[in-house]
């Protein structure tokens, strides 16, 4: 008697256990169903808000949308709390790269460099974090050599011998010759 109160009691906590598992994986099921619904509404265009704590697909997803939206500022909080989805937040940031490219060739033309520059170098940051992510993307990088070609950020090399005089030979600057009276 005893040993079948035993078995009794080992499978209701089996089922228990059964059943506890079912309801999670219908919760995480649920979850998905949500986020696809989201992911499937953004693509087709519709302004869907997606939570924090959604999967990172659907923030993702959230993210494209809002850069098509001409969102900027958003879609880069978005591309910053978009940790856990390294492929969609690869191509957030290579998204958000080329709007910031677009923009910055927009005015290319008619704008002095000074307000071309910082577009140009947020498209160079963004287009550089997407391939730390995603180093075979060669669309971004691609993308990456033709924004450095634009605007280069390179250092000033640094001076070379005779380009500056010494304080002994710049009390007579007006000798002719090599600078610092070399021959």
């Amino acid at each position: 008697m005893i040993r079948w109160r035993k078995y009794e009691l080992a499978c209701a906590g089996l089922a228990a256990a059964s059943m506890l598992a079912a309801a999670a994986c219908g919760a995480c099921w649920c979850r998905m169903a949500d986020a696809n619904r989201a992911i499937a509404a953004l693509a087709a265009g519709y302004d869907v808000a997606v939570d924090h704590d959604a999967p990172a697909r659907a923030q993702a997803a959230r993210g494209l949308f809002l850069v098509r939206q001409h969102r900027l500022e958003e879609a880069m909080a978005v591309a910053e709390r978009l940790d856990g989805d390294p492929v969609g937040r690869a191509a957030l940031l290579y998204a958000l790269g080329n709007a910031h490219m677009r923009r910055g060739l927009a005015i290319f033309a008619d704008a002095p460099i000074r307000e071309v520059a910082p577009l140009i170098n947020q498209a160079k940051a963004e287009y550089r974090l997407s391939l730390q992510l995603q180093p075979q993307n060669w669309d971004a990088r691609f993308n990456y050599d033709v924004a450095a070609s634009l605007v280069r950020d390179q250092d000033p090399p640094p001076p070379k011998k005779g380009d500056e005089m010494s304080r002994e030979r710049a009390l007579i600057p007006d000798l002719p010759g090599v600078p610092n009276g070399l021959p």
